[in-house]
């Protein structure tokens, strides 16, 4: 008799537990595994009131991917018609979209390129102390202990950040009449420097894959009055530039921020003429950097996270075609750029020969 009275009663709330729910506050035709005091309704249902419907209307209350479990207690208007979604209510699928694009992480040439941006627009080197939260360094007195002159330096102020590690267009001769390349030309020190070696006959060409580098770059141009330099914005890695054009690469501190250095050297020496060559300044390790240290986005930036051992570097370039001169090494870069012994880099000044 137990058991029998057990299962009538077992039996008459069948219907509450899985029909109608109305005890719980859904209606008819909803699963009351969704239901609850603060009313949970899927996509599809009016959760107006609280109170679920399976009927979906022509224009769902409820948009694709939203529900009302976050609705306030007692909000008789949870969703609304036409997408709209009031405060205190929640869309998913929108929040999902959103946390996707903020857990996006720029790649290193954004980081760069942004970072770069900012030098432009306020003339403060990347590498410097600046680039570690020390305040904006000189920029003069950065180049000066890489090897430009007062003289130099004067002459065209404007186009001088502070963001070389040696003097490239000093490596080696730039005769009157040649075709000169720079890669990573900046503000225009270095192709201004090297407009004036080769004359009205020659041509000097600067890429840049920063707007607001090829823009200040235009405007020094036109204030001080070369007409034989053009600025080109795009990447060293795909240059845009003839084949076998070139007599004269010069590049100053800039491959080691590209992440594939092979490329750049196949460029150069595609639009090197037969026996052109390459002026170059740039950073290479002496030692592996720390996890750390190579995660550290003021350090790429600062022209060093980004950087290869000595002896990898040399290998690619070699490996491009190219045969390699040392000229200079400065291992005490690091303590004039950031007042630091701790970081393995030095700044490799060499010759890359293209065969005639």
């Amino acid at each position: 008799m137990k058991k029998i009275l057990i299962a009538i009663v077992y039996i008459g709330l069948l219907p509450f537990m899985f029909l109608d729910c109305a005890p719980r506050g859904c209606s008819s035709g909803c699963s009351c595994s969704s239901c609850s005091s603060r009313c949970n309704c899927s996509s599809g249902c009016n959760c107006s009131g609280c109170g679920c419907s399976s009927r979906r209307p022509k224009r769902s209350n409820c948009h694709a991917g939203c529900h009302c479990s976050s609705c306030k207690s007692g909000n008789s208007s949870c969703c609304r018609p036409y997408g709209y979604v009031p405060k205190g209510c929640e869309c998913i699928f929108k929040k999902k979209v959103k946390q996707k694009k903020e857990e996006k992480k720029l790649s290193n040439k954004e980081i760069i390129k942004k970072e770069y941006s900012k030098v432009a627009a306020g003339g403060c080197s990347c590498c410097s102390e600046s680039c570690c939260g020390t305040g904006c360094g000189d920029n003069a007195d950065l180049s000066k202990h890489i090897g430009y002159s007062q003289e130099e330096l004067k002459k065209i102020p404007e186009a001088n950040l502070g963001l070389g590690c040696g003097h490239p267009v000093s490596l080696g001769e730039i005769k009157n009449g040649y075709t000169v390349l720079d890669l990573g030309s900046g503000a225009g020190i270095d192709c201004f420097l090297a407009a004036k070696k080769v004359g009205k006959t020659g041509k000097v060409i600067g890429v840049d894959m920063t707007e607001a580098m090829i823009k200040k770059a235009r405007i020094n141009a036109k204030k001080y009055g070369f007409k034989n330099v053009e600025f080109r914005l795009g990447d060293i890695e795909s240059m845009p530039v003839s084949d076998a054009s070139i007599d004269i690469i010069i590049s100053n501190c800039v491959i080691n921020l590209v992440d594939d250095k092979y490329k750049v050297f196949k460029e150069a020496y595609r639009v090197l003429k037969p026996g052109g060559k390459m002026y170059v300044s740039d950073v290479v390790l002496l030692g592996d950097l720390t996890d750390k240290q190579k995660k550290d986005t003021k350090l790429l930036c600062a022209c060093v996270s980004g950087a290869l051992l000595k002896s990898d570097y040399v290998d690619k370039l070699k490996k491009a075609g190219f045969t390699v001169k040392i000229m200079g090494e400065d291992t005490k870069i690091s303590k004039k750029w950031f007042n630091r012994t701790d970081l393995p880099i030095e700044s490799m000044k060499f010759i890359a020969f293209k065969k005639s």
